[in-house]
This record gives structure tokens, sequence and C-alpha cells, in this order.
């Protein structure tokens, strides 16, 4: 899992008053909303006594901690302890917590994990159709019990189609194989487009033959999102954006936000999202009973062939972005005393001021010790 990129942490409707727990990347972070009613986001962990800030409430903009009262603000500073007094000013340099940048945007709430400015952060993927005319978008929401780099995998997959969902004919097609195609990389991941024919019944309100040439295509950006887009006819497009939020190594939920050119009316809304879950379901059952759940990284992992190389890479840009060291060192977390070690996410002012009472997450530094060369394209097979 990696630092230093934005990532979903709640539907924007379930931040209301109450202070909300989250878990992003392993660790437990808090989001409510400001006086102003903007959405924030802290470390979870109050740096008295350790007791669950989640657990407490609002009080005129800030977080109260339910153990002792501390609160503290937006920024993440204690601004009152009452058990100094009603007159006692708070100034200890270290009575504060991590606090983390959100946006709130195409109804989710945005965290950036990490400690870069704002002018270094890698941007949010966009979802260039959401509130234009002729388009209509709707949101969906679901966990799985798997690794996050097994679903982005999954969705980058041409090949699965074919033989995990519904649309396809599970390889009954003679002529069926993925075509050659060529990636098309961007500053922070990489996509690919193919072309294949669609079976009879597939789509069916688009009104064509039997055996219709359908374009789609999947782009990564950073370690956990993606978009991929679906031309099913001339005119007909639905493109699907997926943020993912790994919660730790070994669950995943999934903001799906889905945007169609047809069928706008709100009506439709409760046709498209059942078809979105069906799909997604689908995907489910294969990316849950994957063994192991994380797997291992290097060349002798699995097999690659040449269909698999928008997978590889993927594979290539997570590498690229351990060697940065945005990359959480998940084995020396757990070689650690279970239960003793509070670890928080970096945040931006880590940067800037020091003396914090909870150490950061160990990142790997080292990619000799990292245990996770990546398969080389040389190596596919045909």
């Amino acid at each position: 899992m990696f630092i230093n990129f934005w990532y979903p942490a709640e539907l924007a409707v379930n931040i209301k008053a109450d202070p909300v727990k989250c878990k992003l990347l392993g660790q437990n972070l808090v989001l409510f909303r400001d006086s102003e009613g903007e959405a924030r986001c802290l470390s979870n962990v109050c740096v008295h006594r350790c007791a669950s800030l989640a657990n407490g409430w609002t009080k005129n903009g800030r977080v109260v901690c339910p153990y002792h009262g501390w609160e503290y603000n937006a920024e993440g500073h204690c601004m009152h302890i009452p058990s100094l007094g009603k007159d006692q000013q708070v100034n200890m340099a270290r009575a504060k917590v991590d606090a983390y940048p959100t946006q709130e945007r195409y109804g989710i709430v945005f965290v950036f994990l990490g400690d870069l400015a704002e002018n270094e952060r890698p941007p949010l993927m966009e979802v260039a159709e959401w509130d234009q005319p002729g388009w209509r978008s709707t949101i969906a929401s679901y966990q799985w019990k798997a690794n996050y780099r097994r679903v982005i995998e999954n969705a980058l997959d041409f090949s699965h189609p074919e033989f995990v969902h519904l649309v396809g004919r599970r390889g009954e097609d003679p002529d069926y194989h993925v075509p050659d195609y060529q990636i098309e990389e961007h500053a922070w991941g990489a996509g690919a487009e193919v072309s294949f024919t669609r079976p009879k019944g597939m789509w069916r309100f688009a009104g064509e033959g039997t055996k219709t040439t359908t374009r789609a295509g999947t782009t990564f950006y950073g370690p956990a999102q993606f978009l991929t887009k679906i031309h099913i006819g001339p005119r007909m497009k639905t493109y699907q954006y997926a943020f993912e939020a790994p919660l730790d190594e070994f669950n995943v939920r999934t903001f799906l936000v889905n945007a169609r050119n047809f069928f706008t009316s709100p009506l439709f809304d409760r046709m498209a999202n059942k078809r979105n879950m069906t799909i997604a379901e689908e995907d489910r059952v294969i990316a849950e009973n994957i063994e192991p759940i994380i797997g291992r990284e290097g060349s002798s992992a699995d097999l690659t062939v040449k269909a698999d190389k928008i997978q590889l890479t993927y594979r290539q840009k997570l590498k690229e972005w351990e060697s940065m060291g945005w990359r959480i060192d998940m084995a020396a977390i757990r070689a650690g005393y279970p239960g003793k070690d509070t670890y928080v996410i970096p945040s931006p002012q880590r940067r800037e001021t020091g003396n914090w009472v909870f150490e950061t997450v160990p990142l790997i530094s080292d990619q000799s010790d990292a245990g996770a060369e990546i398969s080389k394209t040389s190596e596919a097979q045909d």
C-alpha cells in the first residue's frame, strides 16, 4: 500500500454532525465536518491516552475525545484540555494529531494520505462527465475481502470478461482471442483499449446485429484508481470510474461512479446500478478466491502471456512509486509486537514541524529489502 495519493474515505452523505471512523492503508482515521460544514480528516488516536476520537463528538467544529474531553480542531491541534481548567491555555507543542487534506467531489469525501506539499501531489482522477449535459452519473459503494492490487489487475484484464461475466461466451467462440494493443502511458499511470465482437443478446437495446464491434479500455491512475470506458455502439457509452480504498492488505472498498449517455432519466438509475452490481458480483467471486490473498510479486509468482502487458505496466508503476519511498513496509509492521506500537500515516505538517507523539508507518526505502521484484515483460509467453 502506498502513501502520497488521494483515497476515497466515505460517501459524503454519511459525514454529518458526529465523527465517523474509517480505515485506510491499515490505519484508523476520523472524519467530521467543521463549523462551516467542510469535511475534515484526522488521525484517530488521541495523543493523551490513545482513545478513539471517532467515538467522541463534535463541539464548535472540533472533535472531542470521549476519554478526557481533549478538543482537536480541523488542523489537528488540541485547543482545549478540560483538566487544566477553563482559563488555561494549551501551549504544549506535542498536543496535536496528524490532519490530512480533503476534497469533496462526486458525492465522495477524498483524503490525501501522505506528506507531500499541495503542488507536489498526484491529482485525483477526474470524472469529466459529472453533471455534464447528456450524461447521467450514479454512485455505488461495496466492500470485498480482497487485496486492492488484485482488484486493479482484474479491471485491467482484457481476457477475463469472456469467461467471468455473463456477457461473455465462456470460450465458445472459436475465433476468440485478445487482439494486440498499445499501452498509452501518462504521468500517473497507463491504459489500453481493445475492440471485440459482442455476442447476440448483449446490450440488445443497442439495436444492432449478432456480431457487432465494441470498444473497451481501462486506464489506471496511481495505485488504486481506474477508469473503464465501454463504447457499446456508435452512440452509446458507459464509463466506470472506480476509486479503490485499501482498508488493509486483506480488504478493499470500492467507490464506483458510473456515467452513461443513454437512458439518462433518473428513472433508469436502479436498472443501471443493478447491472453494475451484477458485474461486480461476478468479479468478486473471482477476486475473493484468488490464492493467496496478497500473493508474491516476483517473477516466479505467476505466469504471464502477452495479453497481460497492461497488468505488467501496472506492476512496473508500483515499483517506481516504491522506489520513491512511498510504499508502506507492512512486513515491518507485522514483525513488531502486536498491539504495542501506534503508527500513523504522515501528514503534510510533518515536513513543517517536529515533536510528534506517534511514529509514522515504516516505509520501504531500499528496493533490495522489498522482496517485490516485478515480472519482466520480456518473460511473457506467447
